[in-house]
């Protein structure tokens, strides 16, 4: 297997694009920035007040008088509204999932994410990883996760459709996906998810082999929750580094013994209080809709570090 970088590499949390400055900061900025954004400097605009100003005023009101065509802005309203719309619908979508940017080549992955299973542990902050995982799927459109390789499995769906007058509607597989990531979900307490881990990275890497070649190199990812970290801020590291007191990531380093693999982080934020019971509630109780919203925008970080790793 190929060496990796082995400096930490922290991601910045992805922020919301931000709202077109055009509409936010009318109601805050002088007439000069006014002028100025209509282009018009400070002199301009008062030799157009003067010439206003000094225009004669018609003795009869039934005449027309024809005043001169005002400069148009530098940013006319149709352009604005065009480019705020444009806008619109490039942040409904990260940009990182929706334009696929691999690298030259690329090493397939298996990216599995650790939490606690069931219903009881749906949507809580220890289940981070689970959460983003799911997310990034569903962007990427892969298939939806089913049982395999002793937990869940989503992998990419290259599955194509056609229709003849003949024999209707045909299913056809498609040419290898761009990114030959595997995405997998521990159905394992997190304490104990190394075990799970281990064999689905085992029986993953012999079908790789069996579908390319004896010799094919894969790499094995690890996407966990952080507490030490802010709410969606992204981190990569090694699997020799510290587990900081994370369980789970203890589980996984004794289970896969000398397998180099990578973890990525994705933090969630701490409660005041480091009261092992306060934590606990915190770490498993139920996330607000703010939570599970900063948990998604830190997706396209996840990405772009998977494929960092991914390169050779």
């Amino acid at each position: 297997m190929s060496n990796a970088p082995t400096r930490e590499h922290v991601a910045s949390r992805p922020t919301t694009p931000a709202a077109d400055p055009e509409i936010v900061a009318t109601a805050y900025i002088s007439n000069d920035a006014v002028n100025r954004r209509a282009g018009l400097n400070k002199r301009e605009a008062r030799k157009q007040k003067k010439a206003q100003q000094s225009l004669p005023t018609p003795d009869d009101t039934s005449s027309e008088t024809e005043t001169p065509a005002a400069k148009p802005p530098n940013n006319p309203p149709k352009a604005r509204k065009a480019r705020q719309a444009q806008n619109a619908d490039t942040a409904s979508i990260p940009q990182s999932l929706a334009v696929a940017m691999p690298p030259a080549n690329p090493l397939p992955l298996l990216i599995c994410s650790i939490g606690n299973p069931g219903p009881q542990y749906a949507n809580t902050l220890h289940s981070a990883g689970h959460i983003v995982t799911t997310y990034i799927a569903g962007r990427k459109s892969y298939q939806p996760f089913t049982k395999g390789l002793s937990g869940l499995v989503s992998r990419p769906d290259n599955t194509t459709f056609s229709l003849s007058l003949l024999k209707g509607y045909s299913k056809t597989q498609g040419g290898p996906p761009e990114e030959d990531w595997t995405f997998w979900q521990s159905l394992s307490l997190m304490n104990v998810s190394g075990v799970g881990v281990k064999k689905a990275y085992a029986a993953w890497l012999a079908e790789l082999r069996r579908r390319i070649s004896p010799a094919q190199e894969g790499r094995l990812v690890i996407v966990h929750d952080e507490l030490e970290s802010a709410l969606g801020k992204v981190t990569v590291r090694e699997s020799g580094a510290s587990a900081r007191g994370h369980n789970g990531l203890k589980s996984c380093q004794q289970q896969l013994g000398s397998v180099k693999w990578w973890r990525v982080g994705v933090g969630i934020g701490r409660p005041d209080s480091r009261d092992p019971n306060v934590v606990s509630r915190y770490v498993l109780g139920k996330m607000r809709p703010q939570e599970m919203d900063g948990l998604e925008r830190a997706a396209p970080a996840v990405v772009d570090a998977l494929r960092m790793i991914a390169e050779k």
